[in-house]
């Protein structure tokens, strides 16, 4: 089997390899585009010397750290608020479900003490029903105690809905101050 012998690609002459470069350097000048002002500075080649530009870079840098620490000391404040102020938040949620808490204590007790006087008068209305002789005082004995229930049952809302207004309204007093200062520091 023969084989073959590649054939050589025909190159060009090293005069002219060396005039490509040259004039590929020349169509597309390399430029630096700074990021800053500073590095324009920086890194101007032709510009004075490196010696002469460092006492701007020392009032730069100056300048860099007095923003950088009042960015700081802003934060800091702002953070500082902030937590000033979820703390006040936490402790009028506080505030308010232990009020809520003493407060539904203080209407379960007055409807178990309700229901207990109720009890007691439903007691003493079925014995004085019982002791009817006839069908008239019956009636007329079912009547009363129809009527002292409903009666009852009547200035029993009206008193639970009466503590449970004034608990509603004492829970959410912290709440309503929380809400008054957060619009007086928004609008001023």
């Amino acid at each position: 089997m023969a084989t073959k012998t590649p054939k050589k690609k025909t190159t060009k002459s090293s005069a002219s390899k060396a005039a490509q470069p040259a004039k590929a350097a020349k169509a597309a000048p390399s430029t630096v585009i700074p990021f800053a002002p500073i590095g324009a500075e920086a890194l101007n080649p032709f510009g004075s010397a490196m010696g002469a530009k460092a006492p701007e870079f020392k009032s730069y840098f100056t300048a860099m750290e007095t923003n950088m620490s009042n960015y700081k000391d802003q934060y800091e404040k702002m953070t500082g608020d902030a937590s000033a102020a979820m703390r006040q938040q936490i402790e009028s949620y506080v505030q308010v479900g232990t009020s809520l808490m003493k407060g539904s204590e203080a209407i379960m007790k007055a409807c178990m003490e309700l229901a207990q006087d109720s009890a007691e008068r439903n007691a003493a209305a079925w014995k004085s029903l019982m002791a009817c002789r006839t069908m008239n005082e019956a009636a007329e004995q079912q009547n009363k105690m129809a009527q002292a229930n409903l009666d009852e049952a009547m200035s029993a809302a009206t008193k639970i809905s009466e503590m449970t207004i004034k608990v509603c309204t004492e829970a959410c007093e912290p709440l309503g101050e929380q809400v008054t200062k957060a619009m007086k520091k928004m609008s001023a």
